[in-house]
Order: structure tokens, then sequence, then C-alpha cells
């Protein structure tokens, strides 16, 4: 959604009345001299304009990307959200010596998973990486439906802490 809201990192996108229902189908991002790309489910990285990365997801439709160095490794990280048919896929590399190499964004589990119900997506909020989605019917909640968000913290090694949960109530549509 964060990545939404800049009109210069989009190109033909089609909105209907909210941007969280945004039909987007390229988007791009940049770090220092790197480029990620997202095409009709092709996902490409470049530096200096020489491909790194390229790759085809069958049936992806991507909702947000981004590329900066969140652990402050001094190595660019590539963040790409989006979904493949009915299940939320988050693709994310970091670039190092030479190479992209796969990182795993944990599944969202155990207190946080209780009565998910979808509609997710994945921001920024300061050096945190925020996965947002629908929840409904949670006894052990303050509120029973709403918006849960997980922040996020990537470290340096590579690891990844759930630093902070947030259940918010959500406006009637």
């Amino acid at each position: 959604d964060v990545v939404k809201a800049y009109g210069d990192s989009l190109s033909r996108i089609a909105v209907d009345d909210t941007v969280s229902k945004s039909l987007v189908t390229s988007l791009s991002s940049a770090f220092e001299d790197f480029t990620i790309s997202v095409d009709e489910g092709n996902i490409h990285i470049e530096k200096s304009h020489s491909k790194l990365f390229d790759q085809k997801f069958d049936n992806f439709k991507p909702a947000s990307v981004f590329a900066t160095d969140l652990n402050g490794n001094q190595l660019p990280e590539f963040w790409v959200a989006g979904w493949q048919g009915k299940n939320y896929r988050i693709f994310s590399f970091e670039y190092v010596a030479g190479k992209i190499n796969t990182i795993r964004f944990p599944a969202i589990m155990g207190r946080q998973r209780l009565g998910y119900a979808g509609r997710d997506s994945l921001f920024l909020e300061k050096s945190a990486i925020v996965h947002s989605f629908i929840f409904e019917d949670d006894a052990y909640s303050d509120i029973t439906s709403g918006i849960r968000a997980c922040y996020y913290k990537y470290g340096a090694d590579g690891s990844f802490v759930l630093s902070k949960t947030l259940d918010l109530q959500k406006e009637d549509e």
C-alpha cells in the first residue's frame, strides 16, 4: 500500500473506489543502482541495467514491491507481495556477493493466525515490515474482528523477529 501511494513507481494501473482494491499489472522499485520490477508475474532484478534475476511465477498478481536495506548489512533486499490464486505470497531476495539469494519470510503462526480471514497487505513502517490482514471471531482478542498488523524486524543475520502485533478495529465498509 505504501508503494501504491507513489504514482511514479506504478504503471498501467486500473483503480476502482479504493487504493486497497487496486488492480496492478506492473510495479517497480529502486535502491541505489538496483531495480526490481514485476510485470505479469515476472520478477526482474537488475544492477546497473544488468540482469541478475528473472523468474516467472504463474498466476501471480503483485500488490506491492520495494527495494531497501532494512537490516543495515549493506546488502540490498527486494520484497514482492501479491496474490497467487487465492493465496497471499511474499517473495523476498537479498543480493550477496554477486548472487540473488532467497529470504524466507515467516508465515503467520500461533496467536497471530487465530481468526485469519485474508485481504493481506505488506508495507514498511519506519524500519519494520508490516504484514496486515483481516481477522474474524477471535475470542482471545480485545476486539473479536478487525485488522491485525504483525510488525517484523529483519536482523543483519537474516533472522526475523515479531516485534509486536496490533489488533485494530475495522471501519464499516
